[in-house]
């Protein structure tokens, strides 16, 4: 049986090597920047038209940055595939009588980008005041969150 495996996060582009792929087209290969930033057909295009006769090319030269910002706009659109709240409880009811620390949670929660260990701490202590968490101490005296 194969493991499962979770599906590839699509890289960022580079716009610096949106430009290096553009400057091949200097040399007859135009296109390849296209293909980077996730525009395949366009950059099919270009390939065989040669950049509509380096036109198209050249116009890309000052329409780089917005093709890397579009290819990385769905970047923007990615987000957890459970609410921050949600992932806590099932993670307290996992932890069982054991608990969770704080690290627990940093290391197995699928964050939203530019989220940080304060905003978690603080999704926490909502979790606590609202009767969905309890803390208390382990064995070493670590503080830990448990289902109440």
């Amino acid at each position: 049986m194969l493991p499962s495996r979770r599906p590839l996060a699509p890289e960022r582009r580079n716009l610096a090597l949106a430009y290096g792929l553009w400057a091949l087209g200097l040399v007859g290969v135009c296109g390849l920047h296209r293909f980077y930033n996730r525009k395949p057909l366009s950059g099919t295009l270009w390939l065989v038209t040669f950049g509509f006769c380096f036109v198209g090319q050249l116009v890309d030269l000052w329409l780089m940055p917005e093709l890397v910002d579009q290819a990385n706009g769905i970047l923007l659109l990615r987000a957890p595939s459970q609410s921050v709240e949600l992932q806590l409880v099932q993670l307290a009811r996992r932890s069982g009588e054991a608990g969770f620390t704080l690290n627990d949670a940093l290391l197995e929660m699928d964050l939203p980008d530019g989220m940080d260990s304060r905003e978690v701490r603080q999704e926490i202590e909502r979790l606590l005041h609202a009767n969905l968490l309890d803390v208390g101490n382990d064995e070493r005296g670590r503080v830990v969150y448990r289902e109440p």
